[in-house]
């Protein structure tokens, strides 16, 4: 094992990639005044023209979320962003600022960090989105927590604004028709003890794909709207919480086909909400982007009982 200061290290890496922003020691004023007040020695970064912000925050933990053997240090970066970005989208809103919090492990060498860096630096200048704190410490294992800071847009989608006889819809490829399982039968198979330490991520699952442009188009006329994360089942369920309705699905939502469908998670698809009349208007636009739309059913005020979720994490 290599002995050397990971933390300076990792920050000298970063600091490299100039995505960078105002990092202090542990805090950081976004300002939304024309001037930020004198003599002070925590960073301070000018964000004008803005009320209000969109905060969003999630962890992605070795031995939680995934095994060590499943990604690489680029990989699991990329990932780790792409899952709170996709937070950030199905709010309809813009990403401006992260913050990073990381355990480096003791097992990742100069070039472990090195890879990990430059995805950081790769994906923040990709979604033009600026680092501006966070803190790093050593551990056993990796963890990694983000926060984004997103500015808001006129046509937020909320979770819990979904009128009553709104339908659900979810966002998939055109073809194949369910490519939204391969995620789950991914997942699947690298949990499987045979496979254990000689299979990597691949597909979605590696690479989740988020349909920005497409959510952007259809805010103005969508109700609601929440990625897909611990699969359509259980998402759904969360949804109904939300607005205290119940949700009364289609008779294929319980067809043995969709069985794996319900199910999987880490897709990062989008469950939509819509009132009856746009889903015409959603589909044509969704044809433009080469996403199928496949409708799940309609919340309602009458009891409908679901089968339980299931979780892998």
């Amino acid at each position: 094992m290599q002995h050397f200061d990971r933390e300076s290290f990792f920050l000298s890496c970063l600091k490299k990639q100039q995505v960078t922003k105002g990092i202090g020691d542990d805090c950081c004023i976004i300002d939304m005044q024309d001037s930020p007040p004198k003599h002070t020695h925590i960073a301070h970064i000018k964000s004008a023209n803005l009320k209000s912000l969109v905060v969003g925050m999630d962890s992605f933990c070795e031995g939680v979320h995934f095994l060590k053997d499943w990604f690489s240090p680029y990989e699991l970066a990329t990932k780790a962003f792409l899952v709170n970005y996709s937070d950030i989208i199905a709010m309809n809103a813009t990403p401006l600022y992260a913050t990073l919090s990381i355990g480096l492990p003791k097992y990742w060498l100069k070039g472990d960090i090195a890879a990990f860096t430059q995805a950081i630096g790769d994906f923040c200048r990709a979604y033009k989105i600026h680092l501006i704190g966070g803190d790093t410490i050593k551990s056993s294992s990796l963890q990694i927590h983000i926060t984004l800071f997103a500015k808001p847009h006129k046509h937020t989608l909320y979770r819990d604004k979904i009128p009553t006889n709104s339908l659900l819809c979810y966002t998939c490829d055109t073809y194949p028709k369910y490519t939204i399982t391969r995620s789950y039968k991914v997942l699947k198979m690298l949990l499987a003890p045979a496979n254990k330490g000689k299979l990597r991520a691949s597909g979605r699952f590696l690479a989740p794909s988020i349909r920005a442009k497409f959510i952007r188009e259809c805010a103005p006329f969508l109700k609601g709207g929440m990625d897909i994360s611990d699969g359509i089942l259980s998402d759904t369920l969360q949804l109904c919480k939300l607005n205290h309705l119940y949700f009364k699905p289609y008779k294929s939502f319980f067809s043995a086909h969709t069985r794996s469908l319900l199910q999987s998670g880490e897709s990062y698809e989008m469950l939509l909400s819509l009132l009856p009349k746009d889903l015409r208007r959603l589909k044509m636009r969704a044809a433009r982007y080469r996403i199928r739309i496949q409708t799940l059913g309609v919340f309602t005020r009458i009891t409908h009982k679901l089968p339980p979720p299931r979780f892998w994490h």
